[in-house]
Parts: C-alpha cells; sequence; structure tokens
C-alpha cells in the first residue's frame, strides 16, 4: 500500500468536491495513523455554505469509499470572531 499516493488522492479529492461548490476553504493535509493491523486516514473540511452539507457529505461517501472504511461526522462550529461553519470530518480505515 502506498500511503503517500493515497494521501495525495485523498487531499485530490476533497478540494475537488470543496471547489465544486466554490467553498474557500482548501485541505492541506490528511493525517495518517500507522497501527500493526491497519492503517488510518483522517481529513476533514470546512463548509461555510450549510444548505451543501448533504451535498458534500454524499459526494464524500462516493469517492472515498472505495478505500476501506469509511467514517463521516458532520458538526457546527460558531466562532466568537469569525463566521459559522460546519466542519466534516472523515476516517478512512485499511487494513495493512
Amino acid at each position: 500500500m502506498d500511503k503517500e499516493a493515497i494521501k495525495k488522492e485523498l487531499i485530490d479529492k476533497s478540494n475537488d468536491i470543496l471547489t465544486k461548490y466554490s467553498e474557500p476553504d482548501v485541505v492541506e493535509d490528511i493525517s495518517v495513523m500507522n497501527m500493526s493491523a491497519k492503517t488510518v486516514f483522517l481529513g476533514s473540511l470546512k463548509i461555510f455554505n450549510t444548505e451543501i452539507v448533504p451535498n458534500v457529505i454524499k459526494d464524500l461517501n462516493r469517492q472515498l469509499k472505495g478505500y476501506g472504511e469509511l467514517i463521516v461526522r458532520d458538526q457546527r462550529v460558531t466562532p466568537c470572531c469569525s463566521p459559522s461553519y460546519i466542519h466534516i470530518s472523515f476516517n478512512i480505515t485499511i487494513k495493512n
């Protein structure tokens, strides 16, 4: 398994989804957790337009499900000094 290639593909696919919906955020990195029996890739996106959240989640599920076990979560974030957004996180578990 080429972890760096998978990481790059996940970053590219995440950014393609953000671009598709004209979101200003950019995914710069994906975290990788290496364990003896599995590898977990962790990523997140900021979505400012709450109306598109269901579509973004659908696109993530469709684009990323082929890598391994996929979990997608979303949570509203309301910072004190900037616009609120939806934080969408995903993790993909691939057995070694």
